[in-house]
């Protein structure tokens, strides 16, 4: 009986701890970088190479993006990153992005929220989603968008060798 109760009592523990957590990532989040709740890839490529390659994939897939004129790669408020915004046509969601350059031959990707075109409202990543559905709204950004920059790249790249 006495063994039951240690049991229990560390197991209610280890609940009680990831609970905690959780609420505190949702509410408080990481205090470091100005977007704590954002998802990150690293692209082996320059800035300004990406963002040829993004307008180039919209001239071959306009419907990945939300405006149909060109790109502006609008600053942010920080004054570090590059705004892009793509659109799931499916789900009529506006997927907000940004880019930044870290060193001379590599550019992250950032994917901060998602904004429902229809009734405007925001959904942070790594926040406003439960873990399955964290997992699911990034495998899909791979496959809708990151893979295809990639892909865009790499064809890019073999066309200058």
């Amino acid at each position: 009986m006495q063994n039951y109760k240690h049991t229990l009592l560390i197991i209610l523990t280890i609940v009680a701890v990831l609970l905690g957590y959780e609420l505190l990532r949702r509410k408080v989040g990481s205090f470091a970088g100005s977007y704590p709740f954002a998802e990150k890839w690293t692209i082996a490529a320059p800035l300004d190479s990406v963002k040829n390659t993004i307008v180039k994939l919209k001239n071959n897939d306009p419907m990945l993006f939300p405006a149909k004129d060109v790109l502006q790669f609008d600053i942010d408020h920080t004054g570090y990153y590059s705004k892009v915004d793509f659109y799931y046509e499916d789900s009529q969601q506006v997927v907000k992005t940004l880019l930044r350059e870290r060193k001379s031959s590599e550019t992250t990707l950032t994917l901060v929220e998602f904004e429902n075109s229809e009734n405007d409202e925001l959904k942070k990543m790594n926040r406003d989603f439960n873990y399955f559905d964290n997992r699911k709204e990034i495998k899909k950004f791979e496959r809708l968008i990151y893979d295809k920059i990639i892909e865009k790249l790499e064809e890019s790249h073999a066309g200058m060798n």
